[in-house]
């Protein structure tokens, strides 16, 4: 049986290679796919990982093209730039290191975050490009979604009964939440630019399959990132129509799906003021628990990838608290201090502004109900950071591949602007 896992792989990889040499921008549809079964385990005890593997080919690809080619695969920088004092600021905080291979672990993810997102920028240039990785998306979402109902619904009285939540392919149903409602928005503008009858159906079919699925997850801070980031866009657009279409059909489905008496209790029981008071209890208290860590180490942090190691002096039996602080921004300022957070700050400031900046100039294009699905999509992200640490089942890579397609639009738009002056 090994031998055969061992045969597979290697044809698998080696085909995944071939298909990234001969179409460079594939290897991103390759990372989509390949995101939800990152850490599975298969044959018992195999566990695969294939994000790295497919990322380090398409990586070396791109290089080796770049050379015998002599195409740039690297000329577009857009926000790239505003990314590099944070990465300044993990390197310094790496000196810090306790165990190496953790700090590189650290390093590692959100590099991959950085390249993704530079990759994506630089590859993906025309329109049949981008509808191939959101078709990507799209149906990787769907599968995702299909399988998870389909776990729910076949053990749907023993679920309810142990206060089950969808996390099909995560292991937990926050990020599993987050995952299905990065893409809800971008299904949704994609159905509304379609101008196929037939497309728009199974657009439409899906969309509605994923809010299903997203709404069995339970997750309140998975509901409520969702409906923070449509209402942020609904007042900084002028499409205002579009953003309230979108809200209509989520309440929609959400109501159906609450008809049911014990899904409403299942949610009745989540949304009663004792349970929330006690989850923003627990949330709250990592606060004062990460400042104390940082205390002495204000300026770099403790050291980027210490926290795991850190925390057993602060935290003995809370389990969560020991994987890490229910705050994306929390955390960096733990590990890499004020200055770590405030170029991170940076970078996140640079990226809004240049979106809301962006909004204007799409908003009387074919693509502006696009652009709005992925600036959605970006803003739910940073949302959802707040009470939670989602640089975990490359659920980061995603968010990097939207906010790729995001600025990826923008720059058609002035394409299209250049070549009128002209």
């Amino acid at each position: 049986m090994g031998m055969i896992f061992w045969i597979i792989t290697i044809g698998v990889v080696c085909i995944i290679t071939s298909v990234i040499l001969y179409k460079p921008y594939l290897g991103i549809a390759f990372i989509i796919i390949s995101i939800p079964f990152e850490g599975s385990i298969i044959l018992d005890s195999v566990s695969i990982y294939p994000l790295e593997v497919i990322l380090a080919i398409f990586v070396l690809i791109c290089i080796y093209k770049s050379i015998v080619e002599r195409y740039n695969y690297f000329g577009n920088m857009k926000l790239v730039y505003c990314c590099i004092p944070f990465v300044l600021c993990i390197m310094l905080s790496a000196m810090k290191s306790i165990e190496l291979s953790l700090t590189v672990k650290e390093i590692v993810r959100w590099l991959e975050l950085f390249l993704i997102y530079y990759l994506t920028i630089n590859l993906i240039n025309d329109d049949k490009k981008m509808r191939v990785i959101l078709y990507s998306i799209f149906l990787t979402v769907a599968m995702v979604s299909i399988f998870g109902v389909i776990n729910n619904l076949s053990n749907f009285e023993a679920n309810l009964d142990a206060g089950h939540r969808v996390f099909f392919f995560f292991g937990n149903p926050n990020p599993f939440a987050v995952y299905v409602n990065l893409t809800i928005p971008i299904f949704f503008s994609m159905m509304m630019v379609s101008v196929f009858l037939w497309e728009q159906i199974m657009l439409g079919v899906l969309t509605g399959l994923s809010i299903i699925v997203w709404a069995f997850s339970f997750s309140k801070s998975g509901w409520l990132s969702l409906i923070l980031a449509m209402v942020f866009v609904f007042f900084l657009t002028k499409a205002k129509k579009t953003v309230s279409l979108f809200l209509a059909i989520l309440f929609v489905i959400f109501v159906i799906t609450f008809l049911f008496p014990d899904i409403r209790g299942n949610f009745m029981d989540r949304v009663e003021l004792q349970p929330v008071l006690r989850s923003l209890e627990h949330r709250a208290m990592c606060y004062p628990i990460g400042i104390s860590m940082v205390i002495g180490d204000l300026i770099l942090g403790i050291g980027i990838g210490n926290y795991p190691l850190l925390i057993t002096k602060f935290v003995k039996h809370d389990f969560m608290i020991q994987h890490h602080l229910h705050s994306l921004y929390l955390q960096v300022f733990v590990e890499t201090g004020v200055l770590g957070l405030s170029a991170f700050v940076f970078w996140l400031v640079c990226i809004v502004r240049y979106l809301v900046s962006s909004l204007k100039t799409l908003e009387k294009t074919k693509n502006c109900s696009l652009f709005i699905g992925l600036v959605v999509g970006v803003i739910v992200y940073l949302f959802n950071n707040l009470t939670d640490v989602l640089v975990v089942h490359g659920i980061h890579l995603q968010w990097g591949i939207i906010l790729g397609l995001a600025v990826v639009l923008t720059q058609f738009r002035e394409s299209e602007t250049c070549q009128k002056s002209v």
